[in-house]
């Protein structure tokens, strides 16, 4: 590339805006994060610029710039904003917003372009849809070539099922309003990318979630039978639906194996947990909080168990277990999205009662584990892996390029 020439996709560096530092562990969307910025870097300089209204990692990277969450900057500068009569538009028809895009308020444009090394062409990439709004000042601000938005779930849809129906309408309007000025958009599911494209009139790509299987063994030695059956739970223990299903794992699931399995059962909980699930703590019941490195964790499992009731997305963690090579029973809820086939790449258990069967099955059948290891591990390699994805998020940005060349958005007239 020659001085003054654009790089990849017309730009000189990619910013990244996320509402939590990207991370190869410890917390799906910041996994998430870390795919698209992994996936950019290959080809551009990328600066992170992080407001951390998804929570804070302990092993927090020092290359990233926070912008605090300020009510009082961001009030004013919303207000700053709210004189541009577009901007005045913009934020009279999506008011009110979700609280998190409140959180991570286009007021806060001014810091967070300050973050940046304004020189040169840039293009922003924007993680969550709450994040929106302020993606999109940051990427006028910039005189960004061309920006996108990675939804990674379906809010609206999510917050409905939860029966919160301010939420949902909050991310209608939202997207209704901020989706269009995007050149691309994606989701995890490609189910959800479908729903949602069709609901706005947007075109949304999938791009699933994936996790690094280079270095991995293409497979692992099934463990022997042994006198202790050791459950793993890996997940950002501080966001609700796994809350619940760390409760149900430890408070149902583990006293029915009691009664029915010779030998000790135990369940390890590990993820950020803020505290909340201190009282689930027992002889036969670990809670780690964030740990750096998760294979002793997958090494020492005997059965990855995901009994998750309500979620949107894909879950990355379930990705994880399947390249470590350990056997999973997951709920319905937790393999949405994911290309996975009952009794074939893992056991679906919707109740306590299917779980514990489940896991039974695993200990007692014969070839079952093994079957289960092998098949989910090819799915992950050829579906779900950094090596196969990345490429993809690639040609996502190419598109996003395209877009803006020809003067077009992300929208399906």
């Amino acid at each position: 590339m020659s001085a003054g020439e654009p790089g990849a996709w017309g730009v000189d560096r990619l910013v990244l805006l996320a509402p939590i530092e990207p991370a190869t562990t410890g917390n799906g969307l910041a996994m998430r994060a870390e795919l698209f910025r992994c996936a950019a870097a290959v080809e551009l300089d990328v600066e992170t610029v992080v407001v951390p209204v998804a929570g804070r990692l302990v092993a927090a990277d020092s290359r990233v710039t926070i912008v605090a969450v300020d009510a009082e900057r961001a009030r004013s500068g919303a207000l700053a904003l709210a004189a541009d009569p577009a901007w005045s538009d913009r934020l009279a028809l999506a008011s009110p917003l979700p609280l998190p895009a409140r959180l991570a308020s286009p007021g806060l444009v001014d810091e967070a372009a300050c973050a940046v090394d304004s020189s040169g062409t840039v293009a922003v990439h924007v993680v969550r849809a709450y994040m929106a709004p302020l993606g999109i000042a940051l990427g006028e601000r910039l005189g960004a070539r061309w920006t996108t938005l990675d939804l990674d779930d379906d809010d609206a849809a999510f917050a409905s099922a939860f029966g919160d129906l301010d939420a949902a309408r909050a991310y209608e309007r939202l997207l209704g309003v901020f989706g269009p000025e995007f050149h691309g958009l994606c989701a995890a599911s490609a189910d959800e990318a479908v729903s949602i494209g069709r609901r706005h009139r947007l075109a949304v790509d999938s791009l699933p979630n994936a996790v690094r299987v280079r270095g991995l063994p293409a497979s692992r030695p099934v463990r022997a039978v042994s006198r202790e059956t050791s459950l793993l739970f890996v997940s950002n223990l501080t966001y609700q639906p796994n809350v619940e299903a760390a409760e149900q794992l430890v408070g149902t699931i583990l006293p029915a194996l009691r009664d029915r399995l010779a030998g000790r059962v135990s369940v390890t909980l590990v993820g950020p947990h803020a505290g909340r699930l201190e009282h689930l703590r027992a002889d036969d019941v670990e809670v780690t909080g964030f740990v750096p490195s998760l294979e002793s964790f997958y090494a020492s499992a005997t059965v990855v168990v995901a009994p998750i009731r309500h979620g949107a997305g894909t879950r990355i963690k379930l990705l994880e277990a399947f390249a470590y090579g350990v056997p999973v029973v997951a709920s319905s809820a937790a393999a949405n999205g994911l290309e996975v086939v009952d009794g074939r790449h893992l056991l679906l258990a919707d109740n306590c009662d299917e779980a514990v069967a489940a896991i039974e099955a695993i200990l007692a059948e014969e070839g079952l584990a093994p079957r289960l290891i092998d098949e989910a591990g090819r799915l992950v390699r050829a579906r779900y892996s950094f090596e196969v994805v990345a490429p993809a998020v690639r040609d996502f940005f190419a598109r996003a390029d395209a877009r803006a060349r020809s003067g077009q958005r992300a929208t399906i007239d």
